[in-house]
């Protein structure tokens, strides 16, 4: 890319980023992260009519963080939904609630959340990053590191010590290691997998976690990580693993495997 492409680039990206509503979207959806509740935030911008699906990322977003929506605000907030948006979005709602993305928090006094585990096990939340000179995947949004990049970055040094955070996961956890001849599932699932993927790279290259071909680079002299998305992927996903792949430290060169490049409003669309 040209120098030129690349500043003209930066200005647009500049230009939306320096927005009123951009930053003021932005802050909520850290504080959201950071476990804090928004409800008179969502209020007044259903009272102020922001965009629909907008709205409903963030409202998903504070149930997902908050492990629920309080009992109080659930019914109003959706109530309000639909008087403001239309009855069309009562679908959106229900479709939103069957996959577990908008639920209510019938216990006053639970406030955990599997993000809240999820957080702190994997530190999804990183305070100070530097966005000019990064040394973590954080630095795609400023501070919060994808979830599905921290898991990738765990898988090198093993689960011990994130099981917890493993339940938390939706779905079942499966860790099988591909053999020569192939075993069938049933075999395979009942053996132990026995290293880390880190230690399976260091003792295919034999080095000490170093891969630099003298030149500065040394990215293809890693072996390849497949790693499959069903459903989708972000940017800001695609973004994070990039710089993993990047970094000396790492030992392998990680290529995605997706069935859909997605953000929140193509997302939110598909259930419409």
């Amino acid at each position: 890319m040209s120098l030129k492409n690349h500043i003209h680039l930066a200005e647009l990206v500049k230009k939306t980023t320096e927005q009123t509503e951009f930053r003021q979207r932005w802050q909520t959806e850290r504080s959201m992260v950071e476990s804090e509740s928004c409800y008179e935030v969502i209020e007044d911008l259903i009272a102020s009519q922001y965009p629909g699906l907008r709205l409903l990322r963030l409202l998903c977003l504070q149930s997902l963080t908050s492990g629920g929506i309080k009992t109080n605000k659930y019914e109003f907030l959706k109530r309000e939904v639909v008087q403001t948006y239309g009855y069309e979005y009562l679908f959106v709602l229900q479709n939103l609630e069957k996959i577990g993305l908008l639920k209510e928090r019938k216990s006053m006094w639970d406030t955990t959340s599997p993000f809240g585990t999820l957080s702190k096990q994997l530190s999804l939340i990183q305070a100070d990053v530097n966005p000019c000179d990064p040394d973590d995947v954080s630095y795609v949004s400023s501070g919060y590191a994808p979830i599905s990049a921290r898991i990738i970055q765990t898988a090198m040094k093993g689960w011990s010590g994130k099981e917890e955070a493993l339940r938390e996961l939706p779905g079942r956890g499966i860790d099988v290691m591909q053999r020569s001849p192939p075993e069938d599932f049933a075999t395979a699932i009942k053996q132990k997998v026995g290293s880390t993927l880190g230690v399976w790279a260091a003792e295919g290259n034999g080095n000490n976690g170093s891969y630099s071909n003298g030149n500065g680079g040394g990215i293809d002299e890693k072996p390849v990580l497949l790693v499959y998305f069903v459903g989708g992927l972000t940017y800001a996903e695609i973004a994070s693993i990039r710089y993993l792949s990047r970094r000396k430290s790492f030992p392998y060169r990680v290529v995605c495997c997706t069935t859909n490049i997605i953000n929140g409003t193509s997302f939110m669309q598909s259930l419409k």
